[in-house]
């Protein structure tokens, strides 16, 4: 196949890159790895003979990805796996922010890659009803990538099947490192202590004596009263404590339901209603905690408006760990204004409700990405064996090979700091890793088991301080047929009634009413669908 360039490529300069600001991890999964040369040994019965690559052929290979940048010509590390794997990679450049646009181009003249990313359940379906993916037997899986399935099915057990379509899988999910842990609950602890609190609140109660404190008690020791409890991040933590989360389908005995339209949220919205009355919650909340620039800032945290936050991950909150440590924005924001406030801050959990219990928003880990082939592969078995065994060796057989392929050559790019963590030795940007084909270009899964040990102290520091507790995800993890053409309005109204209920501009009722309109507004065609869905996983 022949490379793809387009004319809108960005030749940005980005910011210099740690290695250790990128992650993604988890658990080993299965027995022992197999080794390098490309293909695994260890397998299950039932893939025939006929599917084993020839080892007397050279394969070329049309490897697809999306990048900010193009591959240069002759690039080392497409030379380096190139040799390591006896193939010849032919790498298309296809810019990452028109990357739909150019691929479905590709496709509509005839043109698809043997290895290319999806992007998004939607487009899984949509291609292979288009005939442009090709089927991955269970079985092949198993024997010519047994460690990508095993480690993927040990993060995520079953996860391959939110990769099938009418019962056939037709992509390997990509998982999210930083999907192991929930959102944070980042406190003043200076401002705690200065209000009289000892102990970091876990329940409702002791999260409402909190924020009252601190909405009424001065914490600043400024002699105004301006500061609030909490702003629009936090809230999430306090429907967390009724069970649900407002934009997620939880699962409810057995079925999917939609948070928003639970009875326990109006119990939660009563709450917010009165602490919106007695001055707790920021009156601007509506707008957000940011005020510009980087999004996951809380202005309102940093400039000492309001006690709480939950914005961002927990890596925007955490301190610096080690030389050359990096992320920790909001941390570095609030220690350029008040050194002893950012040394004092408190991580805590969400707050346990009524019924005891509670829920910080939490990724699902399936990013929704898939690494998924070509339909004309199904006609050639041994290839697809060939792909299948270089994506394992690549990204699954060992920590050294995934490095290696996010990273360039040890000694050369990089290598491993006093942590044990891999450090650039020089300033590098993404962009310079893309045109020597690393990073994202060659390896796009980034297991979860070898992002956490090559983030190791940051995956400790996280789990030492509970984010990997207390976290509420969406049970959904796909588009539904009917959501293009309901979810924008059904969002409008549900934002519309939240606020105007927390506002206090339409009473408490209103809740009941509001329920009637999300359901006959196409709401419950969509309950439907996404337990259609539901039922079918696994089968």
């Amino acid at each position: 196949m022949k490379k793809v360039f387009t004319n809108k490529w960005a030749m940005l300069t980005a910011a210099s890159l740690l290695l250790a600001a990128v992650a993604s991890g988890c658990g080993a999964g299965g027995k022992a790895e197999t080794g390098d040369g490309g293909g695994g040994k260890a397998g299950s019965a039932g893939a025939s003979d006929a599917t084993a690559p020839k080892a007397d052929k050279k394969y070329k290979v049309s490897w697809v990805t999306g990048q900010s940048t193009p591959v240069e010509p002759g690039a080392k590390m497409i030379k380096y796996w190139n040799e390591k794997l006896n193939v010849e990679l032919d790498v298309w450049n296809i810019e990452s922010k028109s990357y739909a646009e150019m691929m479905n181009l590709k496709f509509a003249s005839g043109e698809i890659p043997d290895r290319m990313v999806v992007r998004g359940f939607a487009s899984l379906q949509k291609y292979v009803d288009q005939d442009i993916l090709a089927e991955i037997p269970l079985e092949m899986l198993k024997k010519y990538a047994p460690n990508v399935y095993a480690k993927t099915e040990k993060e995520f057990p079953n996860a391959f099947n939110y990769a099938k379509v009418e019962g056939k899988i037709y992509g390997i999910p990509q998982l999210v490192f930083y999907d192991r842990f929930r959102a944070p609950v980042v406190w003043r602890g200076d401002w705690l202590k200065n209000v009289g609190i000892a102990k970091t609140p876990e329940t409702l109660d002791e999260f409402e004596q909190a924020l009252y404190k601190i909405a009424n008690e001065d914490p600043d020791k400024n002699g105004k009263k301006d500061t609030y409890g909490l702003s629009k991040s936090s809230i999430d933590v306090i429907y967390g404590a009724y069970g649900y989360n407002p934009t997620m389908w939880t699962k409810k005995g057995d079925a999917l339901v939609y948070g928003a339209v639970q009875p326990e949220m109006k119990d939660a919205l009563k709450l917010l209603n009165k602490w919106y009355k007695d001055g707790v919650v920021d009156p601007e909340f509506i707008t957000g905690e940011n005020t510009g620039g980087y999004a996951l800032l809380s202005h309102a945290f940093i400039n000492g408006r309001i006690g709480v936050s939950s914005l961002g991950r927990y890596y925007h909150w955490k301190p610096i760990l080690f030389e050359g440590d990096g992320n920790s924005h909001n941390y570095l924001e609030v220690k350029k204004l008040n050194p002893q406030a950012a040394d004092a801050l408190v991580h805590g959990l969400p707050p346990k409700g009524p019924t005891g219990k509670m829920g910080a928003p939490q990724g699902s880990m399936l990013s929704g990405n898939f690494i998924s082939f070509g339909k004309p592969l199904e006609k050639e078995p041994d290839k697809l064996a060939k792909v299948l065994q270089m994506i394992d060796t690549i990204s699954a057989s060992s920590y050294e090979n995934y490095v290696t392929a996010m990273l360039g050559m040890k000694g050369e790019d990089w290598d491993y700091n006093a942590q044990n963590v891999p450090t650039f030795k020089k300033a590098i940007t993404s962009q310079d890793l893309e045109k020597m084909g690393a990073n994202n270009v060659i390896e796009s899964l980034e297991l979860p088991e070898f992002s956490a040990q090559r983030n190791a102290p940051n995956a400790k520091w996280a789990a030492d301080a509970g984010y990997d507790k207390g976290g509420i995800r969406n049970e959904l993890l796909t588009a539904l047929p009917s959501q293009a053409k309901f979810q924008a309005e059904l969002q409008k109204l549900q934002d519309q009634a939240y606020i105007s209920i927390i506002t206090g501009d339409k009473p408490l009722e209103y809740f009941d009413e509001f329920v009637k309109k999300w359901k006959s507004g196409g709401g419950e065609q969509m309950e439907k669908e996404a337990n259609e869905w539901y039922s079918k996983l696994g089968k």
